[in-house]
């Protein structure tokens, strides 16, 4: 069996907020996040619906509309990156230099902390972007590795995780 790595890494603060953003944009647009959005938009069209036929409209479900999607707009923009900010600086794991190897069955994690290795099996799902390669141990834990880090062997480590039938987000 041949180990890929190790390849080390720094997660800087804009890597952990670009994480968070994806992360969070994800929950949102899956159930049952979605559904309780998708109820509450159709609720206020109705109200407007019913209002507008009694010939006026009530300035509550007016509200309840335009106020439905810039939430979720500020909550992306504004709420999530300031969390994650603070988590990063709250972190001093997240923020330590981290070593990341692999071989055909697992990953290994090593920092100052300890080692951890992981078979690809046991993640639940890999979501990637341009910049990070998050993987998910949970719907709310994953670990951060930036793709610099890896240079080609994250192209090598995608496929890996795939036969392992990891789901890609």
């Amino acid at each position: 069996m041949t180990e890929t790595g190790p390849f080390t890494y720094r997660v800087t603060e804009a890597e952990a907020v670009a994480a968070a953003r994806k992360v969070m944009r994800k929950r949102l647009f899956r159930p049952p996040t979605v559904w309780l959005i998708v109820a509450i938009v159709v609720v206020a069209v109705l109200l407007l619906i019913l209002d507008a036929m009694d010939g006026y409209l009530n300035v509550a479900s007016t509200a309840a509309l335009l106020v439905a999607l810039p939430a979720l707009w500020l909550t992306l923009m504004w709420l999530v990156p300031r969390q994650a900010r603070r988590q990063f600086r709250q972190s001093a794991a997240l923020r330590d230099e981290s070593m990341l190897s692999f071989d055909d069955e697992a990953l290994t994690f090593v920092s100052r902390r300890g080692t951890v290795r992981m078979p690809f099996a046991e993640f639940l799902e890999v979501s990637v972007t341009d910049d990070l390669i998050l993987l998910h141990q949970t719907e709310m834990f994953y670990n951060l590795v930036p793709r610099h880090a890896l240079g080609d062997a994250a192209k090598v480590l995608l496929s890996r995780l795939e036969a392992a039938g990891v789901r890609r987000l």
